[in-house]
């Protein structure tokens, strides 16, 4: 089997640094979703994709109101 990395869009938002802290459970499931190799390769990478990825069904689901478009993008519109 051969494994490909595909590298990720360079995000145009900051990163803001969050601290969780979270329950043993919780932390078993993220470790659950490490092994599937899935989710990134850590906890905090697991973290921040289930995370990512229930926003986006929250969003589809109407939800959740969708974040507002980035200047840039706004810019790009209307030229």
């Amino acid at each position: 089997m051969v494994a490909v990395a595909m590298a990720r869009d360079v995000n145009p938002l900051k990163s803001e640094l969050i601290t969780l802290s979270l329950n043993v459970q919780t932390v078993w499931y993220l470790d659950r979703l490490v092994e599937t190799g899935l989710f990134g390769n850590n906890r905090t990478e697991a973290a921040r994709v289930a995370l990512y990825d229930h926003c986006k069904l929250l969003v589809a689901d109407r939800k959740l109101e969708m974040a507002p478009p980035l200047p840039s993008k706004l810019v790009a519109m209307t030229e």
